[in-house]
């Protein structure tokens, strides 16, 4: 039997391999981003905050008007970024080259043996 010479069967087939995507460039989910929002929201309205209790503690002093545009600004621009929606930022990640991966011919199925 190990005489016998090879007789060719059907070509191989080959699997061609497309660049895979890194999951980090999927946008966030619904979820994060509104968190994300609520937290920039609290931080500027702990900056407004900080800013009114300045200006009532500095008020005989001209410095508590240095405190104004921080308590009158913040919340128009907290509102303004808040309701900006999701994160319109494209992240520039490449794909994944598939160089490294060994791409081997595949065995004939067994309906194609007989």
């Amino acid at each position: 039997m190990d005489n016998e010479p090879h007789q060719p069967g059907p070509a191989p087939r080959v699997i061609e391999v497309e660049p895979l995507q890194r999951i980090t460039s999927a946008r966030s989910s619904h979820t994060a981003d509104v968190s994300r929002r609520m937290r920039n929201y609290a931080f500027s309205m702990g900056i407004r905050t900080l800013c009114v209790i300045g200006f009532i503690l500095l008020i005989p002093h001209w410095t508590a008007w240095l405190f104004v545009p921080g308590a009158v600004v913040l919340p128009y621009v907290a509102v303004l970024l808040a309701n900006a929606g999701p994160e319109r930022t494209l992240r520039s990640v490449a794909p994944v080259s598939p160089l490294d991966v060994q791409v081997q011919a595949l065995p004939p199925r067994r309906d194609d043996a007989a």
